[in-house]
């Protein structure tokens, strides 16, 4: 499994981002507070729902934002879905496979069924 697409809105320094990833190891490259450590944690959240750096969502939102968006086009042999998780702070997080809410999810196995 790999993340071919990674999409940010709102999502800590980033108002927005696109971000195409080729197969193979990947290395962000740039300046101290550029927000490549962003990047890895937007992957992290959506493989496991949560931050390696925060314990709350809160801070993922980029600051006067109502909410964060991590959407990711995530492809595992010839199947590619994506995932997409709303962060909101003080209320429910959403999360939407190939445009269709989930709920529940304790990982992202469980959001992309496998």
């Amino acid at each position: 499994m790999r993340v071919r697409h990674l999409s940010l809105v709102d999502f800590r320094s980033y108002p927005t981002a696109e971000v195409p990833i080729d197969a193979g190891p990947s290395v962000f490259v740039g300046p101290n507070g550029q927000g490549k450590t962003n990047l890895m944690e937007a992957i992290g959240y959506v493989a496991t729902l949560g931050s390696h750096r925060v314990g709350t969502d809160a801070p993922m939102i980029r600051s006067g934002a109502a909410c964060a968006v991590i959407r990711t086009a995530i492809v595992r042999d010839d199947r590619e879905l994506v995932a997409e998780l709303e962060i909101v702070p003080g209320r429910a997080n959403r999360a939407k496979l190939n445009r269709t809410h989930r709920c529940g999810l304790e990982r992202c196995s469980a959001l992309c069924g496998w």
